[in-house]
């Protein structure tokens, strides 16, 4: 079940109320408030000339950037599913200080390293009081209206969304309502809805609603395939190919020496090549070869696509194992990536034989072939291995989500549970 502020995060951006930008936009300005007070008298402990210095002011700056861009990221992070962003507060902040100081020294402007310290203190301090307030400020339950899809969300949590028998709420802690948007809701209920907007109460769809918490959509309900626009944005895919392509020639000066250890490893332990080349469906359906480190013996199936791996398999060798809890044998896809046949971040790309039984079973399968597949995505780092249709099913539920609200935020999202993934071995068989 899902609790608290997880659903509150989620649901609070998908609002886009005036309550709620107000809410967000408030607490970052008086955030940076209190950064720059706090900077500034703890500063003044070294003498009032030093706030009239460029060393000063320098600092201050970078810090009151450090901090805006940090609660931005953390706000934006925190309203996907599970998210809970104040886990996220630490590496955040971390990344933004270490950039803002880079830049300070790379740049020589003039610096005070006392100030510096005291705004690598600060910054953390303040953006996780901030976050506090701002959870805080969320606590409160959801009326659903009882029409359409909604007794999936009821189910989910009966305490937080509470079904109304009436256009009318019967309780004072109510802080949205959740409503069908496909549904031809009764004359009564429309205009409850309308007297609600009114008073500035947030109204979200409950399939966005569903999806904002459960990171997957409902494969059940087709109305938004009709009524929305479930094309990604192009330019984002533009400039998200640019990206992936630069990072990876990039990091090659890493990943190729560790691709040829690992590939002489791999050779020593067990006979037969050091690289698995499989045929995959990629984007628009269309056919290619995947390439992947070999980690099973050369006498097994792993050529097989009807066969699934399981936990603790025979098959898999000892460098094998290794490997793909670390999914460093999925380092040879940045080939793949370059070559514009998979992404760094999309959809898990299925073997042939897999996808057309899949495509069979499952009618919205090939939806997820919208976008180019990846390497990791969104449905490895929540759900993990798929095995039976049942699975697949549900991963297909998150592959659907991922193309709907498919963002710079919900890739960076991905990146860093990818992170953890790889720390972990989530997922990993």
């Amino acid at each position: 079940m899902v609790k608290g502020h997880v659903i509150d995060s989620s649901l609070q951006p998908a609002s886009l109320s005036k309550k709620s930008l107000f809410v967000h936009s408030t607490t970052v300005v008086f955030g940076a408030l209190a950064v720059a007070t706090l900077v500034t008298l703890v500063s003044m402990l070294f003498g009032d000339s030093l706030l009239r210095t460029p060393q000063f002011q320098n600092v201050l700056f970078g810090g009151l950037v450090s901090y805006v861009v940090s609660s931005i990221t953390l706000h934006n992070l925190g309203r996907f599913p599970g998210n809970r962003p104040l886990a996220y507060l630490l590496p955040v902040v971390s990344v933004t200080l270490l950039i803002m100081t880079a830049a300070i020294i790379f740049t020589r402007v003039e610096y005070s390293r006392a100030v510096l310290l005291i705004a690598i203190l600060v910054v953390p301090v303040v953006t996780y009081t901030e976050f506090k307030i701002r959870q805080s400020m969320q606590k409160g339950r959801y009326a659903l209206l009882p029409f359409g899809y909604y007794k999936n969300l009821a189910e989910l949590n009966p305490k937080k969304f509470v079904v109304l028998a009436k256009p009318s709420f019967d309780y004072s802690d109510f802080i949205g309502i959740i409503a069908d948007s496909n549904e031809q809701l009764p004359a009564e209920w429309q205009q409850f809805i309308a007297e609600q907007l009114s008073q500035d109460t947030p109204v979200i769809d409950s399939v966005t609603a569903y999806e904002s918490i459960t990171g997957k959509s409902p494969l059940n309900h087709y109305g938004e395939l009709a009524s929305h626009d479930l094309t990604p944005s192009q330019a984002y895919l533009t400039a998200k190919r640019l990206l992936e392509s630069v990072l990876i020639l990039a990091s090659s000066p890493v990943s190729v020496p560790l691709i040829i250890i690992v590939a002489i490893a791999v050779k020593l332990e067990s006979k037969g090549p050091a690289f698995f080349i499989q045929k995959r469906v990629g984007k628009g359906g269309r056919e290619f070869n995947m390439y992947k480190v070999r980690s099973m013996f050369v006498n097994t199936v792993e050529c097989s696509a009807s066969e699934t791996t399981v936990k603790n398999d025979p098959r898999i060798t000892k460098v094998g194992r290794l490997i793909r809890t670390s999914r460093i044998d999925e380092i040879p896809q940045f080939l793949n990536v370059l070559k514009g046949e998979m992404a760094l971040i999309g959809p898990r790309a299925e073997a042939v034989s897999s996808a057309e039984q899949l495509q069979k079973e499952i009618p919205l399968f090939h939806y997820r072939h919208i976008v180019r597949p990846g390497i990791t995505g969104w449905a490895q780092v929540t759900q993990g291995y798929a095995m039976g249709v049942e699975d697949t099913k549900e991963k297909l539920a998150h592959d659907f989500y991922y193309v709907k609200n498919l963002s710079l935020w919900l890739d960076l999202d991905i990146i860093l549970k990818t992170v953890r993934t790889m720390i972990t071995g989530f997922g990993a068989r």
